[in-house]
């Protein structure tokens, strides 16, 4: 089969780019012919860490126009292809999709890597004390509103979780032309080191326990209130530090302003191969404050459940619909540091208690084996284009 997958996000260190390639590279695997077109090269992107390939717009005008430049590419890969697969950030976009299967002369499945933000999120005052600007533009873009200017008249849907589906529903998508398939995670990139193998390749000396964070520094990610739980835990526990692995992206500025009593006990480090960094720490620490602005089950906690890597985050409803309170992670309400810290403290001092939840995930993480989900993707196409090109239309 010849397949085109397609993203019009503007940066290729994304949760979607890096989902779309690896499901490239599973179908690759398999046989099929895969063309992935975004708005920027994307020559390597089937064979480079995307760690070599971050780059592009930052800016919400920037962005926007590289997503208009990459449509007339999209629509002319497609001309040689069986099936047209896009990416989409959420349903707010959804008229972008409209478009393509109006365009596009093969049929087109949409998918959608988050949801929509809510008003009570984005305005509430927590939220908008700690970045105004931030919150604000992401629920301009992304809310209700923009949802409902969309027909939705793909063929198919493709989302992560059950309640994206109810969120289509909501919107008059009929819940029969939805498909719930989380997104693939590449297994090939999470080498597994052992502790002291990781930390040597990552300039680690310590000996020490260590809380680990990798990722962006936006607001939603609340490495801040990360940071300020941490201090805490560091003034109960002398022998645990903080690892930061920062992609780059948001501001590291009040993150090391309040660090700076404990600054001995963190280590910062830049773009890191995700395997390493896993193997080399003790807990991961996700405290997001919202599952708004990313993709709806983020790529570290599945790869978190591929390497057993006993993990805190946020109470969220869609981080509960994946993973199983005390099982396959503790779950913290989002802001509040006193939760957190005490989470962070119980599963650093409790060894058997981090052993069995090692051991949870990595039976949970059959669901996201991508060898299985693949076989879902593959069903999906064949019966989209049942009759090799019989359902090929002139745009």
């Amino acid at each position: 089969m010849r397949l085109c997958l397609a993203s019009l996000h503007p940066r290729a260190l994304s949760g979607q780019i890096d989902s779309l390639a690896g499901l490239g590279r599973v179908l690759m695997s398999r046989g099929h012919t895969v063309q992935l077109v975004a708005p920027f090269e994307t020559g390597r992107l089937l064979e480079d860490p995307l760690t070599q390939l971050d780059g592009g717009p930052r800016g919400l005008a920037g962005g926007a126009l590289s997503m208009a430049r990459a449509l007339p590419r999209i629509l002319e890969a497609s001309g040689s292809a069986d099936l047209l697969h896009v990416a989409l950030p959420t349903p707010a976009f959804g008229w972008l999709g409209d478009l393509l299967g109006w365009r596009a002369g093969v049929p087109v499945v949409v998918s959608y890597e988050g949801h929509l933000a809510q008003a009570s999120e984005a305005l509430a005052w927590h939220n908008l004390r700690l970045g105004a600007k931030g919150w604000l533009t992401l629920w301009g873009v992304n809310n209700g509103f923009f949802g409902r200017l969309g027909h939705h008249q793909g063929r198919r849907y493709i989302v992560s979780t059950e309640l994206q589906k109810q969120e289509l529903e909501a919107l008059h998508v009929t819940g029969g032309n939805v498909t719930v398939l989380p997104n693939i995670v590449d297994r090939t990139k999470l080498r597994r080191l052992s502790r002291e193998q990781a930390r040597h390749a990552l300039g680690l000396a310590s000996a020490h326990r260590l809380v680990g964070y990798v990722g962006h520094f936006n607001q939603v990610k609340g490495v801040d209130t990360l940071a300020r739980a941490f201090v805490q835990l560091a003034q109960r526990d002398a022998e645990v530090e903080l690892v930061l692995a920062w992609s780059g992206q948001g501001s590291d500025g009040p993150v090391r302003r309040i660090l700076r009593p404990v600054s001995d006990r963190v280590h910062w480090l830049g773009k890191v191969e995700v395997g390493t960094f896993l193997s080399a720490i003790d807990v991961l620490a996700l405290p997001y404050r919202s599952t708004a602005g990313q993709s709806a089950i983020p790529a570290l906690v599945v790869e978190a459940l591929h390497m057993g890597r006993p993990l805190v985050t946020a109470r969220l409803p869609l981080l509960e619909e994946v993973l199983r309170e005390g099982e396959t992670a503790l779950l913290s309400t989002p802001n509040a540091v006193d939760e957190l810290m005490a989470n962070l403290e119980r599963l650093l001092g409790d060894a058997v208690l981090a052993r069995h939840m090692a051991a949870a995930q990595l039976r949970a993480s059959w669901d996201f084996a991508p060898e299985r989900l693949c076989d879902q993707y593959e069903e999906l196409y064949g019966a989209m284009t049942a009759g090799g090109v019989l359902e090929r239309r002139v745009a």
